[in-house]
């Protein structure tokens, strides 16, 4: 987790955000227990009672989710990658309709850390770790530990916990899991944090958080299930790390130490639905062994798409020289382990760790042989599926960052018109709409298309197109991002700032909205309809920041 051990200790003193996020985490840290169904056997699990019994108001609650939220996004915690979120956004969209909700009342998104986990917090905010996406071996294990999160949400369990902690120091709690938050990254500081909060009952809190664990499993299973998932992919799961716990012994990650409810409620789910010795996959080498045989090629888009975001998932959190040349060793074969050995996910993954590395050419020729490869495999298919959209989205970025290379020095491309491009950029530009319309509806693709044609310096197609997106989607900050960047090749100062200010609401974070609004109405000169529209934001951010303040003090 991306977090600095002097932010956090601040920020536990002015307020008691972290330590709320940090009650999430211990109700999540150790979960993900699943089962195949009989006849509801999951019945006699324990009930909470009812969900809108808590002194947080279903609208409280999401405005912390959001204040939660943007303190993460001030750390840095949340990685804004559009494959991996779009891919997690329609899953998690699934799963949410399928458990009886919007899929609007969630929020799906990605933390770049390498430990195993999911969490959920208030308001619908779920997070999902990139080291659990590489970890799932199926589609249906990683919509297990969404569909549970979903459950934890539903049931309004960080609700009850809220109203739980009236009755504890609330200052403790947050300095206690603030330890969870950083111990990743730094150990000693950690420990530090911990102690502060050694006061603190653990045992209290996890005798809650049982019970809130098994129903999530319930309220779960039935959401998966319901969503058309293979449930075997609970068992499958929850049994590998049950296997790691055993395998790790002392040297296990610390919520499988402190939190020891993984054989506990495997073992109860098994009992009640008759399943007995060990999942299908039953690796002995790993934290997470192979799944099925090595090589197993799937006929399902779905399959491919899920196996190149495992992919890229995996090389996310390598940075340093030395991991990137290490993973690129590991990605030059297959790697049981973790059941990766399809050659153009490998190839795929290679081209990611070149791109990181900034050998973009390289990268192409990497990303090439990837897609050779899935048009050979794919000609085995009965049904013919096209490339996939991560494959074509890394092969234009990687021709969009080479296409910038140009422009080194400007700021932003030159303006140009359709007529205008030479024969490369017309080229580049048709790759672009071939994009757009082979992959309908895909936010990253959006994106992409977007970001292409601001790079081809096509500012007026750009800008009509946003907008257009923008009527639909008005708080997609990464959207909002690219309008900012276009107006500003388009030297219009004033819709810039603005711009940024929509994104930094769309972010809940208000005070810098505020800060952009009043830096775009300088530019506004004559416009009176934008320097209208402009006020009417600005009043709305203000009242916005001005229930935040509120917010905050009514939950320390």
């Amino acid at each position: 987790m991306m977090l600095r051990t002097q932010n956090v200790g601040s920020r536990l003193k002015k307020n008691l955000l972290a330590g709320l996020v940090s009650v999430t985490f211990l109700a999540s840290i150790a979960s993900h227990s699943f089962a195949i169904e009989k006849s509801d056997p999951l019945a006699n699990l324990p009930s909470l009672g009812d969900a809108g019994g808590t002194e947080l108001s279903t609208n409280d609650e999401r405005k912390l989710g959001e204040l939660i939220m943007r303190d993460y996004r001030a750390f840095g915690a949340v990685t804004e990658d559009p494959d991996i979120t779009s891919y997690i956004t329609k899953l998690g969209g699934r799963i949410a309709s399928a458990a009886g909700q919007s899929p609007s009342n969630f929020e799906f998104f990605l933390v770049a850390d390498k430990s195993i986990n999911a969490f959920a917090m208030p308001g619908g905010f779920i997070g999902v770790h990139t080291g659990l996406i590489a970890n799932a071996q199926s589609e249906a294990e990683l919509a297990s530990v969404l569909s549970h999160e979903v459950g934890h949400v539903t049931q309004r369990h960080i609700a009850r916990m809220f109203s739980q902690q009236k009755q504890t120091s609330l200052v403790s709690t947050a300095a206690f899991i603030a330890a969870i938050l950083v111990a990743a990254s730094n150990p000693q500081a950690a420990q530090g944090l911990a102690a502060a909060g050694a006061g603190y009952s653990i045992d209290q809190q996890l005798g809650f958080s049982r019970d809130a664990e098994r129903e999530a499993d319930r309220i779960g299973f039935t959401t998966l299930t319901k969503a058309g998932f293979d449930p075997q992919g609970m068992v499958d799961f929850f049994g590998r790390l049950q296997q790691s716990s055993r395998l790790y012994e002392n040297n296990a990650p610390a919520y499988l130490r402190t939190h020891p409810l993984t054989t506990e409620r495997i073992s109860d789910i098994r009992n009640r639905v008759g399943i007995s010795g060990t999942p299908r996959s039953s690796g002995e080498s790993a934290l997470f062994g192979s799944s099925g045989s090595a090589g197993n090629f799937s006929t399902s888009t779905t399959a491919v798409d899920f196996e190149l975001v495992r992919v890229k998932a995996l090389v996310y959190g390598d940075r340093t020289n030395q991991q990137l040349a290490d993973r690129l060793k590991t990605l030059e074969k297959p790697i049981p382990q973790l059941n990766i050995s399809e050659p153009y996910a490998l190839a795929y993954g290679r081209s990611l760790v070149l791109d990181t590395m900034g050998k973009k050419s390289e990268a192409l020729r990497e990303l090439d042989r990837a897609v050779s490869l899935f048009e050979k495999r794919r000609s085995i298919m009965t049904a013919k599926s096209p490339v996939p959209v991560a494959l074509k989205n890394q092969e234009l970025n990687l021709k969009l960052a080479m296409r910038e290379v140009q422009n080194a020095g400007a700021p932003m491309a030159p303006m140009q018109t359709l007529a205008q491009l030479n024969a490369a950029d017309k080229s580049l530009y048709s790759e672009l709409e071939n994009l757009k319309q082979d992959y309908k509806g895909d936010m990253s693709v959006r994106l992409l298309y977007a970001k292409g044609l601001r790079v081809l310096g096509l500012y007026g197609e750009a800008e009509a197109y946003l907008r257009d997106l923008l009527s639909v989607y008005r708080s997609n900050a990464q959207l909002l991002d690219v309008m900012a960047q276009i107006s500003l090749g388009q030297g219009k100062r004033a819709e810039h700032h603005f711009y940024l200010a929509q994104s930094y609401a769309a972010r809940s974070a208000y005070l810098p909205a505020i800060e952009q609004s009043q830096v775009a109405k300088q530019f506004t000169r004559d416009n009176y309809y934008l320097h209208a529209e402009i006020d009417a934001k600005l009043r709305e951010y203000k009242q916005k920041a001005d229930e935040d303040r509120l917010a905050q003090k009514m939950f320390q």
